[in-house]
């Protein structure tokens, strides 16, 4: 079906519209903003012909009002306008003033039009001046933005809840540095002291959208800006002192509201809105369905998924000489179902980690939640180890397994694949957790490759089963030395807990290792041949690296192998069987100094069972699994000559605010709902939006 317009007026004349983008100033106390903020809208963000239509009526005005106000001051008197009506905003809340917090929600609606329209053809500073009272106070207001660390400035700055002469608490006058960073404080205000319901649900929408279109002057930088006067707010000025409060309320909307958001700006179902119908605006309406597999490899547009891209936002970047009390945050919290140990330990806030920890199962498909839980695992051991204490792990390992699964199957090695793999390196760093998921039977694998006949498995096989693939895959084609380096770490940290693998893990283990050893020989021969091929004047093809990296492959697939042995050779028969089936691919690394030490277990592994199994007729294999069970159970394992423990750990990297700025910022433009304009998009390639 395509979409249908119907319009009362026509956008471009109208009345209201060009009043406010016009050459006459307008008071913030004229009727006029009653009549303006009375209208109905209504259209499915995705639908983008409808979008399309409504932003090209509104870019006639939205250009005449970035030049206009220079002199009207009308944008600045839209936010004092906004100002006064978020005081009374609670009262109107609980009073149930339902023409009341609709007209709010049309002002954020409009605010966050006009914000976004500014800050992509005005420098941040051009854009904060804007919001200034009058042109003395847009110099006043600059020079302090501008010099946020003037220690007169900073002592100027009162914080709320200071106590008086009578010991009661009041709220102190909060000094803002200018009206940008008030109005960015009274949005946040919104989220942590307004309830969410049906009525204000619109207005937290749109509060989480301008703070996202406020702090979005990143998006067109080429480079990381670190100096942003929006994200300064939040570091150092009147946000920051919010927030801990701040984070929680993302966190328990991101728990709590996850029914999909459309937006529908309509008039409240109340006799008297019937009067204002002359003053409405104008009604856009879809008549139009999305195309279901398109909705359903898109996360649904609810509250819950735009505060956690706030949240990333915020937490992720990285201010200069300072702290980031977001990042912070998000460290300490603590589960609200338990009394900590630590009393003296500075605690944030506390949720309850059960909540949090469902909600991160049930939505880690999803590219946002990954990375909040990245963020969690990484930085925040309180949660962490929750969630390696889980009898329940599988609820959260196999959507994170799922995720590098079908990521390296379309040689996809995207942000998403990589945190995955993050993600479960960081879980297999704990002996606990190595161990419960070889205790952990899975039965629902339809998901994996057609290949792979696999009924039931353990979650610590599939695990390793997944790694394995991811790291094959990799091999032959897009030879990724990350996603290969960290697969095979996360491998090593299980080798010691291997216990009952299935066949299928064994035989995918050896013939990875059987990849790898004809790879390596393939690249020996290559450099040979092309160093005998040299000739004056040319230079030969540097095969170094690519050989140095099969070399390290192949010695950590032999550490993992003597690792399992030394750590349960009676559990992981099927393991042994393999060794001795596959016997003449060991031969190769006997003369290789690089290998040679590590040889000395397998090879006593495969002497004393094929001693054993000798006399068995080959294709028997069900009586050589007999055999090797039984010797496994007597044969003494300190024969074995011992290794230091195989430990890998993610450390991360000082840099790593280069990749996830924009990184967060891509998921902002595809997930918000918000419809930036990729052409003028610098921070990464528009063309890779989709």
């Amino acid at each position: 079906m395509g979409s249908v317009i119907t319009k009362e007026t026509i956008l471009q004349d109208n009345v209201y519209l060009k009043k406010l983008s016009g050459l006459e100033p307008v008071d913030d106390y004229d009727p006029f903003w009653n009549k303006l903020l009375s209208f109905s809208l209504k259209f499915d963000d995705d639908d983008e012909k409808t979008r399309i239509a409504l932003e090209s009526a509104l870019d006639d005005h939205l250009q005449c009002l970035m030049y206009n106000t220079q002199t009207t001051g009308n944008f600045a008197a839209f936010i004092r306008l906004f100002l006064r009506r978020a005081t009374e905003l609670k009262t109107s809340e609980q009073c149930e003033n339902k023409i009341y917090l609709w007209q709010t929600s049309n002002a954020l609606l409009i605010l966050r039009y006009i914000a976004r329209f500014l800050t992509q053809r005005m420098t941040e500073k051009e854009f904060v001046r804007i919001f200034a009272k009058n042109q003395e106070n847009e110099r006043t207001e600059s020079s302090s933005t501008s010099s946020s660390d003037d220690e007169d400035d900073d002592d100027a700055q009162q914080t709320e809840g200071s106590d008086n002469n009578n010991g009661e608490t009041k709220e102190a006058r909060i000094v803002f540095q200018n009206t940008a960073e008030e109005f960015t404080y009274e949005l946040v205000s919104i989220l942590i002291n307004i309830s969410v319901n049906d009525t204000t649900l619109a207005i937290h929408v749109e509060a989480v959208r301008c703070l996202l279109t406020l702090l979005s002057s990143q998006l067109y930088n080429e480079s990381i800006v670190n100096t942003s006067i929006v994200f300064r707010f939040f570091i150092d000025g009147a946000c920051a002192q919010h927030a801990a409060k701040l984070t929680k309320t993302l966190l328990l909307n991101y728990l709590i509201h996850n029914s999909e958001y459309h937006m529908t700006v309509a008039k409240p179902q109340e006799s008297i809105v019937f009067g204002l119908a002359s003053s409405m605006w104008s009604m856009v309406q879809m008549a139009t369905g999305l195309d279901s597999a398109e909705e359903d490899n898109k996360p649904p547009l609810t509250l819950g998924n735009l505060c956690i891209l706030l949240l990333l936002n915020l937490s992720c970047h990285q201010p200069v000489n300072a702290s980031n009390p977001f990042k912070e945050t998000l460290a300490l919290f603590q589960n609200s179902q338990e009394v900590s140990t630590l009393p003296t330990q500075v605690i944030s806030f506390k949720i309850d980690y059960n909540g949090l920890y469902e909600r991160l199962c049930a939505t880690a498909g999803q590219e946002p939640p990954m990375l909040l839980l990245y963020m969690l695992l990484q930085a925040n051991s309180g949660f962490r180890n929750y969630v390696l204490s889980r009898i329940n792990l599988e609820n959260l390992v196999v959507p994170v397994l799922r995720i590098l699964h079908d990521g390296v199957a379309t040689s996809n090695n995207s942000h998403h694949v990589y945190l995955a793999l993050i993600v479960a390196l960081i879980l297999s760093e704990d002996d606990i957790f190595c161990k419960i998921i070889h205790e952990t039977p899975i039965k629902d694998l339809g998901w994996l490759d057609s290949d792979f006949s696999v009924r039931e498995i353990s979650l610590g096989g599939l695990t390793a089963l997944v790694f394995i693939r991811a790291i094959q895959k990799n091999a032959l084609k897009t030879k990724d030395r990350y996603l290969h380096t960290n697969c095979l770490a996360a491998l090593a940290n299980m080798s010691a807990f291997f216990k009952n693998l299935a066949p299928i893990v064994c035989q995918r283990l050896i013939s990875l290792l059987d990849l790898l050893t004809k790879r390596h020989a393939k690249m020996v021969d290559h450099m040979r041949v092309s160093s005998q091929n040299d000739v004056a004047g040319g230079q030969p093809i540097n095969f170094h690296d690519d050989i140095t990296a099969l070399e390290e492959g192949i010695r950590t697939l032999l550490e993992i192998i003597n690792s399992a042995l030394c750590g349960g050779l009676r559990h992981n028969t099927h393991l042994i069987y393999n060794l001795l089936y596959h016997r003449a691919l060991f031969d190769a690394y006997v003369q290789h100094p690089m290998f040679q030490d590590l040889l000395v277990n397998i090879a006593a592994v495969i002497s004393h069972f094929s001693s054993k199994v000798v006399h068995v007729p080959a294709g028997d294999g069900m009586t050589m699994m007999q055999i090797i069970e039984k010797e496994a159970n007597v044969w003494p394992t300190d024969k074995l000559a011992k290794f230091p423990e195989l430990k890998f750990r993610y450390v991360e990297d000082e840099y790593t605010v280069d990749f996830f700025v924009p990184y967060v910022w891509r998921l902002s433009v595809q997930h918000s709902g918000i419809h930036f304009e990729t052409s003028r998009i610098k921070i990464f390639k528009a063309q890779s939006i989709a």
